[in-house]
């Protein structure tokens, strides 16, 4: 009765809405489920379509590397642990007729492995058009290879001479000799091939990833991706860092405490030193004469300086280079842009900055940032420049002397590198995730050889596209902005919670009811395997292995003696049958709303800690994740203490304006973090390490607009915390923040971290026996969640969305990238799915619009509107959370370890209703007016 008395009050009081129209900005896939049509138009997990030109073939996924033949008859894509040969076309022929690729190693295991424990971005082919020399990444070698024989023949080891621990990024041929970049000890490599020696080693900014050498052979030129160089934390060792590690980051990012250090935990915590360091994000021109650094110049926009009112938080990101006769290029991928380097002004030897390539490619969207300019290719002329657009999928054709984009060509998704064939009438394009992943389960799947985990069913392509003549260009930049965008005409009559636009309500009367924001990422699980089971959406139940009534089956092992040998056998044992995993999430969707078209960006966390808090992933996020990399905080390598992050965003990933927290702090939105940004490189992750989740042996900074608004008491990324000991935590704060007593009014946007459906080992003695248990406990900690938060004072304005990081745990019947999207609140509709193609843009721009915020990058201007998804008639019941399977989990078995009890009846009572005696004195204060 009560929740319907305040609908009659609310609707009372509701103005009178006129009919507006405005135009939207929103994906083409909107209405859409992903697809692979190689023949067609492929939609992506975004709701953008690809249709690569060219001739176009799938080869394995993530190809970072390439290289074209002197003879323009074969190419060697480079990807982690893994090379493609590709035959271009026949001899004497220019046009290639039918490329072909072979894998190596290929999958029938008759070409042997060639790249042992992984390799990084280099490779270049000899003179011979048949010898490639190739990055070994993680294990700090040249690799020789014979690309008629297809295996390795010889190899350079960088290490020596009091280097250890390198790590080989770019490389290329200098006549008889090879530079290659060793990123993890700052420096250039020269290495004469006669001998196999190393004749030079010349320092270098920090993470040196991008390698280029001028026509005369005299200049090399760097480009360094790194912004700082990590200290260890004092006093931490292999043995003690579980006891003496930091238990929260010492300081944010960019600040004065950053530059030079503080007093922490009882110790002095070194500092950065400035983000505008000569080391940090630049360029450096190495004479290959005197083997000295002759200049160091910053590229792009700097930190710290403002650009349309919004302080620049992210360095440029200058990570590739291509040089003529007089000017290098350098693509800036955080500024979507190109500078320019003169390194022969006016007769001098002294390099300078001459000016700036901006990528305006549509009015549109060329207010926001959302290309990556990644790997670059230079018409002999040097009138062209082709640049390969990371974030974009698409190739920008840039007139260099007009320093404009002449048009765009169609790639496949995340395009890497660019080449030209020798007599420059090919074009060849490489990208990381061509098609997309496509489904990797359900009744009509059928297993391909590369597996079917996320990474691996999703693979690259390659393209041969003829250069195209100007009539051809024009219709290829057409397409590529269809792919991207359509513009929606949307009627808002003002009452939908959610507006089409920011700040579009004409008086504050009538902005949207919702008030609160409270936004739950998860970890790892694909739509599928959760609710897979539910009639009302596209699921396949015979996935749903955490859904109702399922056989939870563990492996083990038999021993039979055969002819007088013993082997092992595994095979599935039935421990339970008939059990609910995960009863709230399937009550959460069937109560409220979820989508069963809505698709995670990111193939892993690395990516969807990214993508979720609004920041594009760049070419050092997408190049690091899809290759090994040894991090070793006691290394003498400087190099190896570098950000790899899995649940934060490191100091060389910020986009130039930042993210959702960097929007909400520049438009003072009110707001707070519990647990997100968590999980650095190295972090040590105990049942114990309950204050944050995660301890910190070397130092890394927290983004700075989220370091004062983050929660010292929430364990966020860490699977061996139960998510029930962070709903202690959480209930507490929140309780203690704002309710009861509290004169504090709750954010208007709380972000928060639930992981433990990541899943992990089975660990009985900590109450989780098995896989399901960890998923059983998060499911009770969402339950219990929204138990909690819908018998506040807040609920009446209350948005809940509940969402994972990345998909890659499980498998799915329409897409390895589709996961969970569920929404819960008075004003969203219930027992509702939506069929609305949704990712991580889409929320973003649920949050933005809400909130009046402008958009940050273009994935959040061109993602769909979500208006679907709510009502005006709100309906305030709230939602009562239900225990799991006690076979499969039991919470007071998981809380014994911190001798904390499980108090069921308590959880169910809800939050600590407010003192009467203080909400009066309260309410006369106010009448007084005493504020």
């Amino acid at each position: 009765m009560r929740a319907s008395l305040l609908s009659i009050l609310f609707f009372a009081s509701l103005p009178a809405f006129a009919q507006r129209t405005y135009t939207t900005l929103q994906v083409p896939g909107r209405a859409e489920f992903c697809k692979i049509d190689t023949a067609g138009r492929s939609v992506l997990p975004s709701g953008r379509y690809v249709t690569p030109a060219g001739q176009t073939i799938r080869i394995t996924n993530d190809p970072f590397g390439l290289a074209i033949s002197p003879n323009g008859q074969r190419a060697v894509s480079l990807h982690d642990g893994v090379l493609t040969v590709l035959q271009l076309s026949r001899a004497g022929t220019s046009q290639p007729e039918s490329v072909t690729a072979l894998r190596v190693p290929d999958y029938a295991g008759k070409i042997p492995e060639a790249l042992k424990a992984g390799s990084f971005l280099g490779v270049a082919f000899a003179a011979d058009s048949k010898t490639a020399y190739l990055s070994n990444g993680d294990k700090g070698r040249v690799l020789i290879f014979d690309t008629d024989q297809l295996r390795t023949i010889d190899s350079i080891n960088l290490d020596g001479n009091g280097y250890t621990d390198s790590f080989t990024s770019d490389l290329l041929l200098n006549g008889n000799e090879l530079l290659a970049l060793d990123r993890a000890n700052f420096r250039l490599v020269r290495i004469d091939l006669a001998t196999k020696r190393i004749t030079a080693s010349i320092p270098t900014g920090r993470q040196p990833f991008g390698l280029a050498i001028s026509p005369d052979r005299q200049l090399a030129f760097v480009a360094n991706v790194g912004l700082y160089a990590y200290p260890k934390v004092p006093g931490v060792t292999k043995e003690n860092q579980e006891t003496t590690a930091l238990k929260f980051p010492p300081y944010a990012a960019h600040t004065k405490e950053s530059e030079e250090g503080v007093e922490a935990e009882g110790r002095r915590i070194p500092g950065l030193g400035s983000p505008l360091a000569d080391e940090a994000m630049s360029v450096w021109t190495v004479s290959l004469r005197t083997n000295k650094v002759v200049r160091k110049i910053k590229t792009g926009v700097q930190i710290g300086e403002m650009i349309e009112e919004a302080e620049v938080v992210g360095g440029a990101s200058p990570n590739s280079v291509v040089v003529g006769s007089r000017f290098a290029y350098v693509s800036n991928a955080t500024n979507d842009n190109i500078s320019i380097i003169d390194y022969k002004p006016g007769g001098r030897s002294v390099p300078k900055l001459a000016g700036t390539i901006a990528l305006k490619i549509d009015p549109k969207l060329d207010r926001y940032r959302g290309l990556m300019p990644f790997g670059m290719a230079l018409t002999k002329d040097e009138k062209t420049l082709y640049v390969a657009l990371l974030a974009f999928n698409a190739v920008a054709v840039v007139d260099v002397p007009t320093r404009t984009v002449r048009g765009l060509i169609p790639t496949g998704w995340g395009p890497t590198r660019v080449a030209l064939s020798p007599d420059e009438k090919m074009l060849y394009a490489i990208s990381a995730r061509g098609y997309g992943a496509g489904p990797n389960g359900g009744a009509s799947f059928v297993k391909p050889p590369q597996g079917t985990y996320i990474g691996d069913i999703q693979l690259g392509t390659f393209q041969a596209i003829p250069v195209p003549e100007k009539t051809q260009l024009t219709t290829y930049t057409k397409q590529v902005l269809e792919n991207t965008y359509q513009a929606v005409t949307i009627t808002d009559d003002g009452r939908n919670p959610l507006p089409a636009l920011p700040n579009i309500r004409p008086t504050p009367a009538s902005k949207s009811p919702i008030k609160y924001i409270v936004y739950i990422t998860k970890e790892n699980r694909t739509y599928d395997e959760v609710l897979g089971q539910l009639r009302t959406g596209n699921g396949d139940s015979t996935l749903a292995r955490f859904g109702q009534g399922v056989t939870i089956k563990t492996r083990v092992s038999t021993s039979r003696g055969n002819s007088g040998r013993t082997t092992d056998t595994a095979l599935d044992s039935v421990r339970i049958t008939a059990a609910d995993v995960m009863p709230n999430h399937l009550g959460v969707a069937r109560q409220f709303a979820f989508s069963d078209n809505f698709y995670c960006d990111s193939d892993a966390s690395i990516h969807g800690h990214h993508w979720m808090m609004g920041t594009i992933p760049n070419e050092w996020v997408e190049a690091n994740a899809a290759s090994k990399g040894r991090f070793d905080a006691d290394s003498k390598a400087p190099g190896r203490r570098f950000p790899k992050t899995s649940g934060a965003i490191d100091p060389e990933d910020y986009n130039e304006i930042g993210g959702l927290w960097e929007a909400l702090e520049r438009n003072k939105i009110p707001f707070y973090n519990f647990g997100e940004a968590n999980e650095y490189a190295g972090s040590v992750e105990e049942w114990t390490t309950t204050q944050f989740g995660a301890a910190q042996p070397v130092v890394f900074p927290m983004p700075k607009a989220v370091y004062p608004h983050t929660s010292r008491d929430y364990a966020g990324y860490n699977t061996n915390v139960p998510d029930q000991y962070r709903m202690e935590q959480f209930e507490r704060e929140f309780t203690a923040k704002w309710l009861g007593k509290s004169k504090q009014t709750m954010p208007q946007l709380v972000t928060m971290q639930i992981p433990n459906d990541h899943g992990a080992g089975p660990r009985p003695d900590f109450g989780y026996p098995y896989l399901h248990s960890y998923m059983a406990d998060n499911d009770l900690a969402v339950g219990r969640v929204l138990h909690f938060l819908s018998r506040t004072k807040y609920w009446k304005n209350m948005l809940v969305i509940i969402t994972e990081d990345d998909p890659q745990g499980g498998v799915d019947h329409v897409d390895a990238h589709r996961s969970l999207l569920m929404m819960a609140g008075p004003y969203v509709k219930r027992g509702y799915v939506s069929h609305t193609h949704a990712n991580f843009g889409s929320i973003l721009k649920v949050m933005y619009n809400i909130l009046g915020v402008p958009y940050v990058n273009q994935y959040d201007q061109t993602a769909s509107l979500l208006q679907d998804f709510f009502t005006d008639k709100p309906d305030f019941h709230p939602y009562d959370a239900v225990l799991p399977d006690a076979r499969v989990f039991d919470p007071q078995a998981a809380m014994k370890p911190y001798k904390k009890p499980f108090d069921w009846r308590k959880i169910q009572k809800g939050p600590e209703m407010d003192d009467r005696a203080d909400q009066r004195a309260e309410h006369y204060r106010q009448q007084n007016g005493d504020y």
